[in-house]
């Protein structure tokens, strides 16, 4: 999402404290959108800036050429502060098990079948753009890294900390939202060795860039 107000970009991957980040940040019009998309969203539509004077420069450059449209677009993208999140697949599959909306999921699979169906999806969850590692959403299409900061949900508030002081929000804190349901049952405990193995297979791009193991 782009906010004008913070002149920040954030990329948020789904099931790693987005929720959290957007009541800070605000709201995406279209939310879950890859580094590559946003940037292209910049260079062609209409801003995201509510505020009047925003709203003008978004109306005149539409008047104008297309060239001047994306050189504006890409002297945003460029000085503003891009940042997300990433979170331990292992635990973030769990996750994406148990979340509220996904209900009718857990009373017809059992979580080592969603595993294995998750395994061989061509995407990790229900969203309109097919990523399959959580590394896709910070890349551009020759797999160059875009953002500049990558913060992880293991230590999320630390790393919060971090971008606050980015965007000049030192006093801000994270509030918790979009608890996952299930008690107080570790990640961990869900697996069995075939899962494991499953889920390192699925996501080697991630546990390998990120350097991610199973009870890290």
């Amino acid at each position: 999402m782009i906010s004008h107000q913070h002149k920040c970009i954030f990329v948020e991957v789904p099931r790693t404290g987005s929720t959290s980040v957007r009541k800070i940040v605000g709201k995406s019009k279209t939310p879950h959108l890859n580094i590559w998309q946003i940037r292209n969203e910049l260079r062609h539509t209409w801003s995201h800036d509510s505020r009047f004077l925003g709203r003008m420069g978004s109306l005149i450059s539409l008047l104008g050429s297309e060239q001047k449209r994306i050189d504006r677009g890409d002297r945003i993208f460029d000085s503003y502060y891009k940042f997300g999140f990433v979170r331990n697949p292992w635990d973030r599959v769990v996750s994406l098990y148990l979340r509220n909306k996904r209900e009718h999921i857990r009373a017809s699979m059992q979580f080592n079948e969603f595993v294995e169906r998750i395994e061989y999806s061509s995407a990790t969850c229900y969203h309109p753009v097919p990523h399959r590692n959580q590394l896709d959403w910070f890349v551009n299409p020759d797999g160059e890294v875009m953002v500049d900061f990558i913060g992880r949900f293991e230590r999320i508030s630390e790393d919060w900390a971090t971008v606050s002081r980015h965007l000049g929000l030192e006093s801000s804190k994270l509030p918790h939202k979009n608890k996952k349901t299930g008690g107080e049952k570790h990640y961990t405990e869900w697996y069995t060795p075939h899962t494991i193995d499953c889920i390192r297979r699925k996501f080697s791009v991630d546990i390998d860039y990120f350097e991610y193991d199973f009870e890290s």
